[in-house]
């Protein structure tokens, strides 16, 4: 902005009049430029665009109030995620921030000119124009950055959770079927999650899955059963569809030997190692798993389903490095550590030489109740060198329960931007991104129900080196679906219920559930 031509010689009666209204002219032109700030097109109104004015002043108004309906209808929770959950929308809301963005700063810079007083000085030109260009970059900074987020969710989305029509679609094609209404699980009465720990980012070789935990969700009560899969547990059944057919004809991996100790003869083909065999079968065959993006992690659903005798709607990898950060945004959990299995502290690190020794010990779990952070947390579901498999396996479980009670989705919506980073780098998922509104009220109807679990273990009739799958079905399905409590009977032989309701009994060992 340039200052006006010196304004023609006034009386001296009226110089001060003319000083007055200058002055009045200027602070309206910072009031009107500060008032287009706080509501695109306002302070146009006062001017001879007031036409425009209005029409940014009413597209302002229409939006907001159709905003504030959504939110007040849907809850904010749900709103951010139904936005979230539909990349083209995001990609559609990243452009109109920047489109409005622009419009709105032009018309910042707009109602200033048209504002500006006749013959204004010089200082105050400037004051004026630094005074818009303040305005117009807070604008244009909080638009930029509101598309880039945008942008970082819809990249995030794509990356980690996967196209509705693969997995999961509201049409029932793949995994559960959801419908639209007040409740999407209507025609879902159960839906079984694999949650895999990886000692190996998601995508690399040679990936590792040490924790194999089931997640047996009752969609319409919340109740859940985590059924925990030992790494060490042999001679699992290979599906018929799966290409390592080829290498085990019988069916059952290491049957009738285990190639795998033709490398390394301790190796007795763990379930644990299914991942691996599966990658390096798809690279010594191309072509052999036609379509597939990861043939270890399919291969490995396919075969705990077998398993477990039941069907896994959806499966869930986070990496250990993933893992840390993760429990880290969410403020760290509280765990009410536990000795070891055979007394004693439980070491933080560390592990068990030939000879039975204990080394690289980075310090000792205190007992007792506290909080723990992500590196923490971590150590204390993976430390086994003071116990066994099975221990471990306990405190997975316990770690679980932990996270999933204690996590706040509405916490940790506000730290999308971050939560977005950790789960592009470290987690993948196949459940759908447009059902991510859908698995939240999932998470909240676990957080209010009971959360039990199962090991396959030796206390439960399991055999890791040599099991009975049929016995792992009947342990599963007696804690999916537990024996109701027996009517009591009085001295007349006359049944009568409970006074008090009593809870179902628990079909685990008592460390299954008492761990935590």
């Amino acid at each position: 902005m340039t200052a006006a031509p010196r304004p023609p010689a006034a009386a001296p009666d009226n110089r001060e009049s003319l000083r007055r209204d200058l002055a009045h002219r200027f602070h309206r032109a910072l009031g009107l430029t500060a008032l287009g700030t706080v509501i695109p097109g306002a302070g146009l109104t006062r001017t001879r665009n007031w036409l425009l004015g209005w029409v940014l002043v009413a597209v302002t108004v229409v939006t907001a109030a159709t905003v504030t309906w959504f939110v007040l209808t849907h809850g904010v929770m749900r709103s951010g995620l139904a936005l979230i959950g539909r990349p083209d929308l995001l990609r559609g809301l990243a452009l109109a921030f920047v489109a409005g963005g622009l419009v709105w700063c032009l018309s910042i810079i707009l109602t200033a000119i048209r504002t500006r007083p006749a013959w204004l000085d010089r200082a105050r030109t400037r004051l004026l124009a630094a005074f818009t260009t303040v305005m117009v970059l807070l604008v244009a900074g909080t638009s930029y950055k509101a598309a880039e987020y945008t942008t970082i969710t819809r990249d995030t989305i794509q990356s980690v959770f996967q196209p509705a029509n693969r997995h999961g679609a509201l049409d029932g094609e793949g995994g559960p079927e959801l419908v639209a209404g007040a409740d999407p699980w209507a025609k879902t009465p159960r839906v079984n999650i694999l949650l895999l720990g990886s000692d190996a980012g998601v995508g690399r070789t040679g990936t590792r899955t040490d924790s194999m935990i089931v997640a047996s969700i009752n969609t319409h009560t919340g109740n859940t059963v985590l059924i925990s899969l030992p790494r060490n547990l042999q001679y699992v059944p290979i599906p018929k569809k799966s290409p390592l057919r080829r290498l085990y004809p019988s069916g059952i991996y290491g049957k009738p030997y285990c190639i795998r100790q033709q490398a390394d003869p301790s190796d007795g083909c763990l379930l644990n190692a299914i991942w691996t065999e599966a990658d390096q079968f798809a690279a010594d065959h191309p072509g052999s798993f036609p379509g597939v993006q990861s043939p270890g992690r399919d291969t490995i659903r396919d075969v705990i389903s077998e398993v477990v005798g039941m069907p896994i709607d959806h499966t869930v990898v986070i990496d250990l490095k993933g893992f840390v950060q993760l429990v880290d945004a969410m403020g760290g959990v509280e765990i009410n550590v536990r000795e070891g299995a055979y007394g004693g502290k439980l070491p933080i690190g560390g592990h068990v030489t030939a000879g039975g020794q204990i080394v690289g010990v980075k310090g000792y779990f205190q007992p007792g109740r506290q909080h723990l952070d992500g590196w923490h947390t971590l150590w204390y579901a993976r430390t086994r060198a003071a116990d066994d498999d099975y221990s471990r396996m306990g405190r997975q479980r316990c770690v679980i329960k932990a996270v999933v009670g204690q996590v706040n989705p509405a916490a940790m919506l506000a730290k999308y931007a971050e939560i977005a980073r950790i789960a592009k780098d470290n987690i993948y998922t196949d459940i759908p991104g447009e059902n991510l509104s859908a698995y939240v009220e999932l998470i909240e109807r676990v957080q209010q129900a009971r959360i039990t679990s199962v090991a396959l273990d030796p206390k439960h009739g399991v055999n890791t080196a040599d099991p009975d799958f049929d016995v792992i079905h009947r342990v599963i399905q007696k804690a999916i679906n537990p024996p109701k409590p027996k009517p009591t009977t009085n001295a007349t032989h006359e049944t009568v219920a409970p006074k008090t309701p009593t809870p179902a009994p628990s079909t685990t060992a008592p460390t299954d559930d008492d761990e935590c």
